[in-house]
């Protein structure tokens, strides 16, 4: 698994509290593993598995809109392709995709299970045969 590095370093730079980036290219058994390789809280049996179309909607949605405020942080352009090659770099067969929110960042209605300490928090976690991965932002009120 191989994350072009404008793709790693635009998720960097997106604007938040805190912004984790772990890529693993030997994979995850879990996704509890995976977040704590990258340094958040185990979710246990809280992750929410969702599909690849809603995977990226909600990558696409964090990477475009704040936490607290719902302010656009990003273009939707900008945000969706991001969220593309994300989600894509995975491949297409054998992949799961988990978050801590069954609601996507841009509704009006946000609840999620924290993975942190920070107000506000949410990310989406991929385990693949080709490696694995997880992004999270988290944001103060």
């Amino acid at each position: 698994m191989t994350l072009r590095a404008d793709v790693h370093q635009m998720m960097r730079d997106r604007p938040a509290t805190r912004v984790w980036l772990a890529v693993l290219a030997s994979g995850a058994r879990d996704f509890d593993e995976l977040a704590t390789a990258a340094g958040l809280t185990p979710l246990g049996r809280a992750w929410v598995e969702i599909d690849r179309g809603r995977a990226e909607r909600f990558l696409a949605g964090l990477l475009r809109f704040d936490l607290a405020y719902k302010s656009e942080v990003m273009t939707q352009h900008r945000a969706d392709w991001l969220a593309g090659e994300f989600v894509r770099a995975f491949g297409r067969y054998d992949v799961r995709f988990a978050t801590n929110s069954p609601d996507l960042p841009d509704g009006a209605a946000f609840g999620w299970d924290p993975a942190t300490e920070h107000t506000f928090d949410a990310g989406l976690a991929v385990i693949s045969t080709m490696g694995a991965a997880i992004y999270w932002v988290a944001d103060e009120d």
